[in-house]
């Protein structure tokens, strides 16, 4: 029994599938526009900010119909805290946005959603 107790508490701490689950919480991340926002007029930015500080890997925006949108970002050199992406025009619709960092030997990820009407 002791075994089985011990190879569940290896198995739980060792999986990183669950440390990016934990750690990719969108209740780590505050963003601007907000997660499921429906907005009148089109962001000009995209904020991301952390509770610690990370350095954002990638960042990809899909519009209506799943498609992707390309935009400005390049991978900063140090972590920190807060980001702000440029987007291109924007028209209505709903989009989604998907983010990577790494930060406290973690990956995460996240995704947040936004429409325009």
């Amino acid at each position: 029994m002791k075994q089985l107790i011990l190879a569940a508490a290896l198995a739980l701490f060792a999986t990183p599938a669950l440390a990016q689950d934990r750690h990719g919480d969108n209740a780590e991340v505050q963003s601007v526009p907000a997660d499921d926002a429906v907005l009148a007029a089109a962001p000009s930015a995209l904020s991301l900010t952390f509770e610690h500080a990370v350095v954002l890997t990638q960042v990809q925006l899909h519009g209506p119909g799943h498609t992707a949108i390309p935009m400005t970002f390049s991978p900063p050199r140090a972590a920190t805290t807060s980001y702000s992406i440029p987007l291109p025009a924007l028209s209505a619709g709903a989009y989604e946005v998907h983010w990577t960092a790494t930060g406290d030997e973690h990956a995460m990820e996240g995704t947040l959603h936004f429409t325009i009407q």
